[in-house]
């Protein structure tokens, strides 16, 4: 292909100097003149271009057979050729995320995906290894972005392998198409104070009042999974509430890195009880559930919140202060100003 552009490429260039040389003895004609501009020029200009391209492809592919690609193997390349495959699974990674890519026509590059035997062939770098898997839910729609026509937007899709010794589990990942919110603030909306051990809701009428103050406790001293499952139910409910009322969540806007660099000045015992309390887990899971569930989220400044609810509305109100605290943020994200 190369050599064909390059003979096309030498006969435009003769053909020019010919022209030139009738140029020169002033045998130059008009009809020479269009043919020059019109149909010779654009021509080479064009081969030229097609000449560069395949160039650099060749460079490019000639560099690639010269390098040798950097690989790495968790739980060490010996382990797996020896065949200690115990050494081997214990050292390595118990987590492994393959993010997705919508060039492929299974919108991955290791993971191949077959929806008609529902079998997922993992391409690793020994031999491919083919399981059967059974994805319970947002199926059709996982599906659907493997069927996608090649470089669509939405195509690509990544793969989580997580080891739990006996058994596997993997995970799809893909960007899932959210409806428009059917919540607002037009009526009033619904806050939360998120603290260590408990969540205070706080809910707001459309001339920003109290209609409804409920409190979610969360017992710290579980296990991590009870402590999962039960941020998981607490997120339920609250989107549940936000949903029946028709009212948009109202949460604060928190800077994670700042958090953490305040953590270097405090007590060692204030310390652990931030950390186990994971803010932004639960912030998460409520997020999550409400925007799957067309619940608007309103995201507000955190500045003061517990400090204007203690001074303004404690003794106002009667409440405790995080109850306050939420109903100050439920107020900003109306849009008062305290």
């Amino acid at each position: 292909m190369y050599f064909f552009y390059c003979v096309r490429f030498t006969g435009s260039i003769l053909e020019k100097e010919k022209l030139i040389n009738r140029s020169k003895k002033k045998k130059y004609t008009e009809e020479d003149y269009l043919y020059e501009v019109q149909v010779l020029d654009p021509n080479i200009k064009r081969l030229k271009s097609i000449i560069r391209n395949l160039k650099f492809r060749r460079n490019r592919n000639e560099f690639k057979l010269k390098r040798k690609m950097p690989s790495v193997c968790f739980g060490g390349k010996k382990n797996l050729k020896n065949g200690d495959l115990e050494t081997y699974r214990f050292k390595r990674a118990r987590r492994m995320l393959i993010p997705g890519r919508r060039q492929g026509k299974y919108s991955n590059n290791l993971f191949k995906l077959n929806i008609d035997n529902d079998m997922l062939t993992y391409r690793s770098t020994q031999k491919d290894i083919v399981f059967k898997v059974q994805f319970h839910k947002y199926k059709d729609e996982l599906y659907a972005r493997v069927n996608e026509k090649h470089n669509s937007p939405d195509k690509a899709v990544a793969y989580e392998l997580m080891d739990y010794g006996e058994y596997f589990i993997v995970k799809a990942i893909f960007e899932k198409h959210m409806n428009l919110p059917k919540t607002d603030t037009l009526y009033g909306a619904i806050g939360i104070d998120i603290n260590v051990d408990h969540i205070a809701l706080c809910e707001t009428n459309m001339d920003g009042n109290i209609v409804l103050i409920k409190k979610y406790p969360i017992h710290k001293e579980n296990t991590k999974n009870k402590r999962s499952e039960e941020l998981y139910q607490l997120a339920i409910e609250i989107m549940e509430q936000c949903k029946s009322k028709k009212k948009s969540l109202v949460v604060e806007d928190l800077n994670f890195k700042q958090l953490k660099t305040r953590m270097l000045y405090r007590p060692k015992k204030q310390n652990k009880a931030l950390s186990s309390f994971a803010y932004k887990k639960i912030l998460e899971k409520v997020e999550r559930k409400c925007l799957m569930n067309e619940v608007d989220v309103i995201k507000v400044d955190p500045k003061n919140t517990s400090k204007i609810g203690k001074e303004k509305y404690t003794k106002i109100k009667g409440l405790s202060v995080h109850y306050c605290a939420a109903y100050v943020i439920n107020r900003r994200g109306m849009g008062f100003v305290d």
